[in-house]
């Protein structure tokens, strides 16, 4: 029976986030008050007839760099409760529909030469997590200029656990 995995990948210091430190370097340039820093993770969701070692399996030998970079994983579709936290707005950015996802082929590629072969689909985004005090409104706005591109992008925002919005 197939199985929907959610894998998400971060650098474990946001020093070595490199798409974290030019994205906040460009929210900066907006002139957008409020953000205390930019971490970015990206999200591989695989479904298939996967049990929780060949996810190991996975992330330790193709998804992430044991040196810089850190995994967490978790059965279902929903992966926000990986990355909700107090003062952080998530945003998840996917490909529309239809997009080729040349990420997702290369997983799907890289597992087969590993000896995964029970992959049905992969697919892949990137949740940038936006620390600081920031409106509803400044995160939509962050979105629209900076995080997505609207012609192959949607996006999602998740406020901060503290919040009431």
């Amino acid at each position: 029976m197939s199985k929907v995995w959610s894998i998400c990948v971060s650098y474990r210091d946001e020093e070595f986030d490199p798409l974290g430190r030019r994205t906040a370097w460009e929210i900066q340039d907006m002139g957008i008050s409020g953000v205390g820093g930019v971490k970015t993770v990206q999200v591989f969701q695989l479904v298939g007839r996967l049990d929780e070692g060949e996810v190991r399996m996975l992330c330790e030998e193709l998804l992430h760099d044991p040196i810089i970079q850190q995994y967490s994983y978790i059965e279902g579709i929903d992966a926000s409760p990986l990355f909700k936290a107090s003062n952080t707005w998530s945003v998840e950015v996917k490909l529309k529909p239809g997009v080729f996802d040349s990420l997702a082929e290369s997983v799907f590629k890289g597992a087969e030469v590993i000896g995964i072969h029970s992959i049905e689909r992969v697919e892949t985004y990137m949740v940038y997590l936006v620390r600081g005090n920031l409106s509803y409104e400044k995160v939509e706005l962050l979105c629209r200029r900076c995080l997505a591109n609207p012609i192959i992008h949607n996006y999602k925002i998740h406020p901060p656990l503290n919040s009431n919005g």
